[in-house]
């Protein structure tokens, strides 16, 4: 049978909380990058802008054309 120390015990162990939180933030996390990656918002128009004006750079490196 159980004992009330082996209860008590029990239910002050809260080893399991912390992967639980972790957990919960990891969801929301991901949540949050699916949200703002799968919108064609201003974050995105932003950031395809910028990786095309590297490209345009690369491409435009041993020419002499500057930007």
């Amino acid at each position: 049978m159980f004992s009330i120390k082996s209860v008590k015990s029990f239910l002050e162990d809260e080893s399991g909380v912390t992967a639980i939180e972790y957990g919960i933030l990891a969801a929301a996390m991901a949540a949050a990058v699916g949200y703002i990656f799968s919108s064609d918002g201003a974050f995105i128009s932003a950031l395809r802008n910028k990786f095309q004006d590297i490209a345009t750079d690369i491409t435009d490196a041993g020419t002499g054309v500057k930007h």
